[in-house]
């Protein structure tokens, strides 16, 4: 019979869920805008754009929330990458997106950081992960599976980024670009990894 998940894992369980399901309604309330093709940080600038920040804040607090969950079995730096990760995420919050379709013109200031802000997000939650993976006790097979999914999606947003950039051209059917669902899908195995570490960590009973 699976062990209970431990109590103190609830919270990152909670934040990562309210990330999901602020993004989803984000999607819902706006039928108009596709999602395969609009990043999930433009959404911003449609209806109930105040989602956005709001799941960001969510996503932010999960890991933040990790990185104390895992004090006590973590390396510091594990930690640390956890720690800049939530940061980074928080930044993305606080500094908005600029609109979509504007990849061949300079970015405003908050464009410009919320951007900085996403490569690094992107980029450091993989390496976070493999370090967990690597350092934490036996039985951890979900997360090793789920940190290998954020390498894999994550190489996978980094093609289509690079593509995107140079005007949309990765298309099926009447879609001019992927890179919202590419986006979504990392981000996916990104919070899927969050939960199955927050739900995987087991601390001793006290003596």
């Amino acid at each position: 019979m699976p062990a209970p998940i431990d109590r103190r894992s609830i919270p990152v369980l909670a934040a990562a869920g309210g990330y999901l399901l602020l993004t989803l309604t984000a999607d819902l309330v706006n039928p108009g805008w596709s999602p395969v093709e609009t990043m999930v940080s433009h959404y911003v600038h449609a209806r109930a754009g105040w989602l956005i920040p709001a799941a960001l804040l969510s996503l932010a607090a999960a890991g933040a929330l990790l990185t104390r969950l895992l004090r006590p079995t973590a390396t510091p730096l594990t930690r640390v990458l956890l720690q800049i990760w939530a940061l980074a995420v928080l930044a993305g919050a606080l500094f908005p997106a600029d609109p979509p379709g504007r990849w061949d013109q300079p970015p405003t200031v908050a464009g410009l950081i919320h951007g900085l802000a996403a490569v690094a997000a992107f980029t450091i939650l993989p390496v976070a992960a493999l370090t967990a993976t690597r350092t934490r006790a036996p039985g951890t097979r979900p997360a090793a599976v789920t940190a290998a999914l954020t390498v894999l999606t994550y190489l996978l947003l980094v093609a289509a980024f690079l593509d995107v950039q140079g005007g949309p051209s990765l298309t099926i059917g009447g879609w001019e670009s992927l890179i919202g669902l590419i986006e979504r899908v990392t981000l996916w195995t990104y919070v899927a990894w969050l939960a199955v570490t927050a739900a995987g960590t087991r601390h001793p009973a006290p003596a």
